[in-house]
């Protein structure tokens, strides 16, 4: 699915008319119409986009779902945690107390 098929799905989620969105937008009906038939979008209807729809993943919405052959192009799935609790609160008290060392004394 490209990106003006996943933009549609996600305004109609929320949406009965994408003339709706575009008055909560504040912007030109023909202009949303346009971004939504394939019109390449600024980076100000991106980040409308993101404050509309929070529950939306930015990084699906902007990935054609077809295999890119000099791309990158991630398979779906969850990525793999290397450390375990325990480790991960080592890692962390760690840090915390080199911030602590580089922190100012108190008078």
């Amino acid at each position: 699915m490209v990106f003006e098929d996943k933009l549609r799905q996600l305004i109609k989620s929320k949406y009965d008319k994408l003339g709706d969105l575009a008055v909560k937008f504040d912007m030109n009906y023909s202009q949303l119409s346009q971004y939504v038939n394939g019109k390449k979008v600024s980076i100000e209807f991106l980040t409308k986009i993101i404050h509309e729809f929070p529950e939306a993943d930015l990084n699906w919405l902007l990935r054609d779902d077809y295999f890119v052959e000099d791309g990158v192009n991630e398979k779906p799935g969850a990525y793999k945690v290397f450390l375990n609790n325990e480790q991960i609160i080592d890692k962390m008290e760690k840090l915390l107390k080199e911030l602590r060392s580089k922190l100012p004394e108190e008078k």
